[in-house]
């Protein structure tokens, strides 16, 4: 089994959870391979944990798609289909810019500032080459739209749905600090100027994009797409 070096304290939310998290990372990032069997006692091994929260860890993934049990009941990474990864970022993309577009029609001043000044901080974070705060601010904008939208149901199925990409993959995009700061200069502009379909329609796009340079990215270091 491949294993990762991003081995973050375990400590903030369940222990299963956390691991489940950086299996997927791992899966995301094309560490662990369509095909690789998950050993219990490996992963055991690696996160210096019991079975128990490895057990619910390897669940959550199973249940996810993103693992599955071979004919010998063994733990397999299941494979990745491109068009299943564009399915997934079109849902969430139909749901983030549906939130996009609320958050535009209940949008005051004081909101659209604190936007512009999380866009400027990315500017200024990609223009110091500094890409792990741009990665965190990018995360924070898109974050504070949907908040913006004020609609708890929209925020659940947003999290369900979400194919949940690692922070620290979009620093791996050769062009993602550029075309990030365009698309999001784009959805901000049209949220001031009140063109809220066309706000939508741009961040629908925007996290459709994702998962194309996802693709993208996932092919260049060799993981094989059905």
């Amino acid at each position: 089994m491949a294993s990762s070096s991003h081995t973050s304290e375990l400590h903030r939310s369940p222990l299963g959870n956390q691991i489940a998290d950086t299996l997927r990372r791992d899966i995301m990032l094309g560490v662990l391979r369509p095909g690789t069997r998950v050993s219990q006692q490996e992963v055991c091994e690696r996160f210096g944990t019991s079975r128990m929260p490895v057990r619910d860890a390897l669940r959550i993934l199973v249940e996810d798609g993103l693992m599955s049990v071979d004919s010998t009941r063994r733990i397999v990474v299941a494979p990745l289909s491109r068009e299943d990864l564009l399915d997934a970022f079109t849902i969430e993309g139909l749901l983030t810019g549906m939130a996009t577009e609320r958050a535009s029609r209940r949008a005051e001043p004081a909101a659209l500032e604190e936007l512009q000044g999380l866009q400027n901080r990315m500017i200024q974070a990609a223009e110091q080459g500094d890409l792990s705060s741009m990665v965190e601010l990018n995360w924070t904008f898109h974050r504070r739209i949907n908040r913006m939208a004020g609609s708890r149901k929209l925020l659940v199925a947003i999290r369900k749905v979400s194919v949940d990409l690692p922070r620290d993959y979009l620093s791996q995009v050769p062009d993602w600090s550029e075309r990030s700061i365009a698309e999001h200069t784009e959805i901000l502009d049209a949220m001031k100027n009140r063109r809220h379909v066309s706000a939508r329609n741009l961040m629908a796009e925007h996290v459709v994009e994702s998962g194309r340079g996802l693709i993208k990215y996932l092919e260049s270091v060799g993981v094989e797409l059905d």
